[in-house]
């Protein structure tokens, strides 16, 4: 029964859990790990076998209710252990922090709890708890002194001290678009004292994930470990300066992913490192849906003009697909196109209903566009796009807004970064290549009419419709929607997608994709675009498409029938 006091907190912060606001733990990023199989991947991370057990030392940054402290508790002093002992590791070996008062309060409550179940008798023991908002960095970061002496944190004294960092960071996001949007002095402070953000950088968004993942190296001994649980946002752009930081100061040991432990927020990871400087280490990528696992070099993901992504595949095979892939050195989209050419049509937050209408409604300089919904206006590849509403391009309006929006956060400090974007009329007007934002393969379509959309489908242009401009369009349709296309941007995570949420496409990886120039490819893909949207019996064209792929990166049958097995799993 001894083993029993973690399941007894996940139970009871489950049902405390259920009682918020979805709206009120995004915000505030309450995500409690509340799967003791996740709790214990997490803690693998720690050598329980090791005669100096007693002797590590054990940071939890974010608290909580204690379920980690309590399953290492139970961990370690499963089958032996005394009192005095198990006091004496509490007081000296144990640190945990919370911003939350009560939460501190609670892990306690817990520690005591446990202990007089193991004991039979009451803790009297202290320990090293901390009230404290962990994104509030000690180091400096341009100093070389251990910690910042205008600071009085008591926590400070575990700098370089610790063994391993474990835990559920919490998961808020700001000063996205969506995200919270707190005081522009936060921005600054947090941008001035992260190491891992350049002296450049001005704004951005920013995640306290990025900030304890920095702030908890900070307090590793050299080679310690740290393992969290993080959200799967961590491939983004937006963590490129946290990826690179990882690259140049740890050794990756792991990276587990499928893992969907959080029903509000997208599929998480579990990410373990150690404390070190590596040139050469072979990472272990598992699969938490059926443990299978490869290993990759983290050499390769040392990057910059990647984005410091960390990619990787979901077997060898695969693994030599892409391969293939990547020996031709095709430019990518973005090599070839660097000037917006593929982005969202319009940004209207949550104002659409100004903006969009069921029927034209005619005004002076005011341009009205079909506009298209999503799915509801691309429904499949090659798909005649479809609309029921109409969009007006009311530029005096849009000003109106925006002045009155930058009026708002500026009273409140923020800099502006909330407004509303309509678009560029010269994509509107010309032939265009529109992209669904969210679906499982690449599903694009070519539209020759003026025409505009939401931000669920992004729009590739060349604002002209010259013969040229038509012809690779319609390649460009032909390739996007190939099998191989597909299969790659699964492979590359250029398409995210965890089980149990909507998959995911960002137009920063979107760009990555390798486009051949072969001038010839380019001419046969797209006469046969053009012969799919004129005929009834399009599936003969599209096969013939997949097949001038294929035949241009090289594939056998075993490939593409692996191309084939992997798409119809993923």
């Amino acid at each position: 029964m001894f083993n029993n006091q973690s399941s007894s907190v996940v139970d009871r912060q489950s049902i405390h859990e259920k009682t918020l606001k979805v709206s009120y733990r995004k915000d505030f990023g309450v995500f409690l790990t509340n799967n003791i199989l996740t709790v214990d991947e997490i803690l693998d991370v720690v050598d329980f076998n090791d005669k100096e057990i007693l002797h590590k030392k054990f940071l939890e940054p974010s608290c909580g209710n204690g379920v980690f402290v309590i399953r290492l508790l139970e961990r370690i002093f499963k089958e032996k252990g005394n009192p005095s002992q198990f006091q004496n590791f509490v007081e000296s070996n144990i640190c945990f922090v919370d911003v939350d008062e009560k939460m501190v309060e609670k892990t306690k409550q817990n520690i005591k709890e446990y202990y007089e179940i193991r004991f039979n008798e009451s803790y009297v023991g202290s320990f090293n708890a901390f009230v404290y908002d962990f994104t509030k960095r000690i180091k400096p970061k341009h100093n070389n002194s251990l910690f910042d002496t205008t600071l009085d944190v008591p926590l400070a004294k575990f700098l370089q001290n610790i063994d391993y960092v474990i835990g559920n960071p919490p998961y808020v996001s700001l000063y996205g678009r969506r995200d919270r949007k707190k005081d522009e002095s936060q921005r600054v402070y947090y941008l001035n004292r992260y190491s891992q953000f350049p002296d450049s950088l001005k704004n951005g968004k920013i995640n306290y994930v990025m900030l304890f993942i920095e702030h908890s190296i900070d307090f590793l001994k050299e080679n310690g470990k740290l393992s969290f649980i993080i959200d799967l946002a961590f491939f983004e752009t937006a963590y490129e300066h946290t990826r690179k930081y990882l690259l140049n100061n740890t050794k990756i040991l792991s990276i587990k992913y499928n893992i969907k432990d959080f029903e509000v927020a997208s599929g998480q990871v579990i990410l373990t490192v150690q404390k070190t400087k590596v040139e050469d280490n072979f990472v272990n990528i598992i699969n938490a849906e059926d443990d299978s696992f490869i290993e990759v070099n983290q050499k390769l993901w040392n990057n910059p003009s990647d984005q410091y992504k960390y990619r990787f595949n979901s077997c060898s095979k695969s693994a030599e697909i892409v391969q293939k892939v990547t020996i031709k050195k095709c430019p990518t989209l973005k090599e070839l196109y660097p000037k917006k050419n593929l982005r969202t049509c319009v940004m209207l937050l949550n104002m659409e209903d100004r903006f969009v209408f069921d029927e034209q409604k005619p005004k002076k300089d005011v341009s009205i566009y079909p506009y298209y919904q999503g799915s509801k206006g691309l429904k499949d590849k090659y798909a005649q796009m479809e609309n029921s509403k109409f969009f007006h391009y009311d530029k005096v309006l849009q000003d109106n807004i925006n002045d009155e929006l930058k009026a708002e956060l500026t009273a409140k400090g923020v800099k502006n970064k909330k407004r509303l974007g309509l678009g560029e009329t010269v994509i509107y007007d010309n032939p265009k290549v529109y992209i669904r934002q969210s679906a499982k393969e690449i599903i694009a379509s070519f539209d020759e009419k003026p025409s505009s959309a939401n931000n669920s489908l992004y729009v590739f242009s060349l604002r002209n419709n010259s013969d040229t401009t038509i012809q690779f369009l319609k390649f460009l349709c032909g390739l996007l929607n190939s099998e191989l296309i597909t299969f790659y941007c699964q492979q590359r995570k250029i398409i995210r997608f965890s089980k149990g949420k909507q998959p995911q496409i960002k137009v920063s990886d979107l760009y990555t994709i390798p486009i051949p120039t072969d001038i010839n490819l380019q001419k046969e893909i797209s006469n046969l675009v053009g012969l799919i949207y004129e005929s009834d019996n399009s599936g003969k064209f599209i096969n013939e498409i997949n097949n001038l792929v294929y035949q241009y990166f090289g594939f056998d049958e075993e490939d593409i029938q692996t191309i084939k097995d992997s798409i119809e799993s993923f």
